[in-house]
């Protein structure tokens, strides 16, 4: 999703102007960390897109909007809406600002996979799927874009969720090491997380792979990148190095090649940014 609106989910568990989130029902809070719906009427043109390990469903504001992503040198066209997860990189969204709003439902990993019926490697060639390619019930897309009431919206993805969805098996280690990496916003190791739960590399590498998707590794990155934009767009210090070493990095070095890695630009060219 949008960098800058997953930064106010991370930065403020309150709702602010210009967002909204409204919490998962109790039968379904095992599936989904939340609906938001987002005003869009100050997006940057250009806007990077990130995903944080929770696989994301985003609707535009009508059903024949349009936006175009583009990844380095190719562009391409998604009408209604996509899917994002995995790692991504370099994937930027353009003309967002001329949609109204955004409708934004964050999922569990599992939860996720297992709803849409979808295998574990399924973010890793394509991290931006859109809507439209998805095994969605086209009318039932169409009932959700004909209720124009938030509400109403949560109450009918809800009850699809609870119709669907058998209950999903707990893995409490698993959820204690995830919670731990959050906790610490990324600055720690595949080692000590393994240690504080109690697993070796191993377990801990195969638990994440079958339940998230991605890696132990990938996701403590993801986690330290992310909050390392946010002292990074947030501070007003110009001090780079010390910002990379507030975020967990080691040095700068390492700050810059995650930086662009992510983003395909440095620090300060993407300071200047979403432009090409």
């Amino acid at each position: 999703m949008p960098i800058d609106l997953l930064r106010k989910i991370i930065s403020s568990s309150e709702s602010n102007p210009g967002w909204e989130k409204i919490n998962p029902s109790e039968n379904i809070k095992d599936y989904l960390e939340g609906f938001y719906i987002f005003s869009c009427a100050d997006m940057q043109a250009n806007h990077l897109i990130f995903n944080d390990g929770l696989p994301t469903l985003i609707l535009l504001h009508q059903i024949n909007d349009t936006v175009s992503i583009r990844n380095n040198q190719t562009s391409y066209k998604i009408r209604t809406g996509w899917i994002d997860g995995g790692v991504m990189k370099h994937n930027y969204i353009n003309n967002l600002h001329s949609i109204e709003s955004l409708f934004v439902i964050r999922f569990y990993p599992q939860a996720f996979y297992h709803l849409f019926n979808l295998p574990l490697h399924f973010f890793r060639k394509k991290s931006i799927v859109p809507l439209l390619e998805m095994n969605i019930n086209p009318q039932l897309l169409s009932r959700i874009y004909r209720e124009k009431d938030i509400k109403n919206k949560v109450r009918l993805i809800s009850s699809c969720i609870k119709a669907s969805g058998t209950p999903l098996k707990k893995n409490a280690l698993l959820d204690t090491g995830i919670q731990y990496i959050n906790n610490s916003k990324g600055k720690t190791t595949v080692a000590e997380v393994a240690m504080h739960i109690g697993v070796n590399y191993k377990w801990l590498e195969r638990n994440f792979l079958t339940r998230l998707g991605i890696s132990p590794k990938e996701y403590i990155q993801l986690q330290r990148f992310l909050y390392a934009y946010l002292n990074f767009t947030t501070s007003t210090n110009e001090d780079l190095t010390e910002i990379a070493l507030k975020s967990g990095y080691y040095d700068y070095n390492h700050f810059l090649k995650d930086f662009k890695s992510y983003t395909g630009k440095t620090p300060l060219t993407f300071t200047h940014r979403q432009t090409y």
